[in-house]
C-alpha cells in the first residue's frame, strides 16, 4: 500500500493541475468569445468578408527581461557570491532582484530555461565558466582573468 504522504502530495498535484486547467479552458472560453465579437464587427463594415483568409499570429513567449539584462543581472549575481552557484541558486536569486514570484511550475521552468540560455551565451563569450557538477544540476562562475 502507498504511503499517506506520497498520496497526499500527488493528490495536492492533481488538484493544482485541475485548477490550472480550468484557469486556461475560461480563458480559452472568454478569447473565444471575443473573437466572436470581432468576427461579427468585421462583417458589420464588410459582409462579404472572408474571415477564413485571416492567419493566427504568433505569439511570443512571455518575456522576463528586457535584451541583454539577464546576462547583467548573471554576472552581478555571480559577482556578489562569494562561491561558485547552482543555476537553480543563480535563478531564485534573479527573481528575488527582479520581485517575480514564480508560482507555477511551468514559470519556473520556462524562467530557468531563460537563466540556461543566457549562461550558455556568457560561455560562449568567455565570461561565465561551468564550475562542475551536483547531480543533474551546473554549479557556474566568473571566468578566471588570465
Amino acid at each position: 500500500m502507498a504511503e499517506s504522504h506520497v498520496i497526499s502530495a500527488l493528490v495536492l498535484k492533481r488538484s493544482e493541475f485541475l485548477g490550472e486547467i480550468q484557469h486556461y479552458e475560461a480563458l480559452i472560453k472568454e478569447y473565444k468569445e471575443n473573437l466572436v465579437s470581432i468576427d461579427k464587427t468585421i462583417h458589420i463594415f464588410d459582409a462579404s468578408y472572408d474571415l477564413r483568409t485571416i492567419k493566427s499570429k504568433r505569439v511570443m513567449k512571455e518575456r522576463y527581461f528586457q535584451i541583454g539584462e539577464a546576462v547583467v543581472l548573471i554576472l552581478d549575481t555571480l559577482r556578489t557570491s562569494n562561491k561558485p552557484m547552482k543555476t537553480d541558486e543563480i535563478c531564485a536569486a534573479i527573481a528575488s532582484k527582479k520581485g517575480l514570484s514564480l508560482e507555477s511550475d511551468y514559470e519556473k521552468a520556462t524562467f530557468q530555461k531563460t537563466i540556461v540560455a543566457s549562461l550558455s551565451r556568457t560561455v560562449n563569450n568567455n565570461l561565465v565558466e561551468r564550475a562542475g557538477r551536483d547531480g543533474l544540476t551546473m554549479i557556474w562562475q566568473i571566468k578566471a582573468v588570465i
